[in-house]
């Protein structure tokens, strides 16, 4: 690597990558904003992954429903568009579902994250969904000697019999899925996909039109009062519902009772130029994900047409609800850091072109888990903590089950229950997550240099997991 600074675009308001391949693919049906006064039986605000999937299994448990959507973009235009794209069993986090919930119960909210994938790919081919969806698995790569595998507690695996999720790759093997001369070790799971997040995205809002689901796009809802019936107003118009769902993501900081519920960071993501050839040279010929094992980690995976595209690294903290301002999308600075990051961990790859950048919020709780909570008709999911493709495939299930009054092995599921913890009120919120997004990237920058992280550094950022673990411990 040369050692001059990656040149990539500035983040500004630019769609994704993904999503600007999405709707160059297939622009979809027109979905016009509400302009007029209507009635539903449930009104869904929010166009995001969460929102899509509940009316998915909504429209197939009981077709007959009226469901109006309403989304303030486009379908794919929050984070269910700006993500990586990996759609991952979280398996890392048993220790931390466990102490939440017990074995049993941490154990099968494991399992049904794992069986997300098989459901989301299946639904995706069942429907013609052309979104890149790659079931071959991830590395956690340890890039360094200072990097510890991101499964340590090997006999909780063992002893709860699912050992086999997670094993352990020598530095041989690890070189073996991509030629990173870092490469050391790390851990491999078979329980994740890659896939084109705004193309799955697009196509569940194709699926949901075809069922008679209304979408209302760039209609931003300005107001949700919990009447029976519930009325959703917008600028120009009103949904009347018996029933509203609540899947906004991190732009519900910005509401009343809401304020509290989690963090918001944001993280940033680039894409390199078409370079199928370059892939080859570092040996990179699968669609096995990778990340590596900083404390901010970087998470990388390649496309169908060639690119890498990776994220991480560093990022920021996001003041109050602003979750679409300039904090999330205007910052090269950071979004320069996974562009850093692919050059150090792939140095064969120097002089590349980043064509490509967009930055996104995630909305982190501090238990790292989602909450689902019900307010007389209205029904909330929320807080998924960068692991959004799966879990709202899950949060889908269980506010369709709420919807429908129906008690089932989804809303058994232990994760369904209100905030286990609050976030801290702004401004001290916004300097904590700014104070650990900093140490963070500060230790890792000295341990990449060759230096110990520091006491300063690892204190202030190990506090949320610190925080999270002294949740999960009582």
């Amino acid at each position: 690597m040369s050692g001059r600074e990656p040149d990539v675009p500035a983040p500004g308001a630019a769609r994704s990558w993904w999503l600007q391949e999405a709707l160059s693919d297939d622009p979809g049906a027109s979905c016009p904003p509400l302009t007029a006064h209507v009635s539903a039986d449930v009104a869904i605000v929010g166009g995001g992954f969460a929102g899509l999937w509940t009316a998915v299994d909504l429209t197939t448990r009981a077709p007959g429903l009226r469901i109006a959507l309403l989304e303030q973009d486009i379908v794919g235009g929050g984070a269910s568009g700006r993500n990586g794209g990996f759609v991952s069993a979280s398996w890392h986090d048993l220790p931390a579902l466990v102490g939440m919930f017990g074995e049993t119960e941490g154990l099968r909210y494991a399992q049904v994250q794992a069986d997300a994938i098989a459901r989301i790919g299946g639904f995706a081919a069942d429907h013609g969904i052309a979104c890149g969806f790659h079931h071959e698995g991830a590395m956690s790569a340890v890039a360094g000697a200072w990097q510890r595998p991101r499964v340590d507690d090997v006999a909780l695996f063992e002893r709860l019999g699912v050992a086999d999720r997670v094993r352990r790759v020598d530095g041989a093997e690890a070189r073996s899925v991509a030629d990173s001369p870092r490469f050391l070790g790390g851990t491999f799971t078979p329980d994740c996909a890659i896939c084109q997040p705004a193309a799955l995205a697009r196509g569940l809002r194709r699926v949901l039109l075809e069922r008679g689901v209304h979408i209302f796009e760039r209609t931003p809802v300005r107001a949700v009062e919990r009447s029976r019936p519930a009325i959703v107003r917008t600028d120009a118009g009103a949904v009347r519902a018996d029933q509203v769902v609540f899947t906004v993501g991190a732009w519900a900081t910005g509401w009343p009772g809401f304020r509290r519920s989690f963090g918001v960071i944001s993280d940033y993501v680039v894409a390199t130029e078409p370079m199928p050839e370059r892939l080859a040279d570092i040996e990179w010929t699968s669609s096995v994900g990778l990340s590596d094992g900083r404390e901010w980690l970087h998470y990388l995976r390649p496309t169908d047409d060639g690119r890498i595209v990776i994220g991480g690294g560093e990022g920021g903290a996001i003041f109050g609800g602003r979750a679409g301002g300039r904090a999330a999308t205007h910052a090269r600075r950071y979004a320069r850091a996974p562009a850093r990051g692919l050059l150090w961990l792939f140095p064969q790859l120097d002089g590349i072109r980043f064509t490509h950048a967009w930055g996104g919020p995630i909305d982190q709780t501090p238990t790292f888990v989602p909450f689902y909570r019900s307010d007389g008709p209205v029904h909330a999911g929320l807080g998924f903590s960068g692991h959004g493709l799966v879990q709202t495939e899950i949060g889908g299930h269980i506010l369709a089950s709420t919807v429908l009054g129906e008690a089932d092995a989804w809303t058994s599921l232990p994760a369904n229950r209100p905030e286990s913890a609050w976030a801290p009120p702004e401004p001290f919120r916004y300097a904590a997550v700014a104070a650990a997004a900093w140490a963070l990237a500060r230790g890792d920058a000295r341990e990449t240099a060759g230096r110990d992280r520091g006491i300063v550094y690892g204190a202030i950022g190990g506090a949320p997991i610190a925080y999270r673990d002294r949740l999960t411990d009582q």
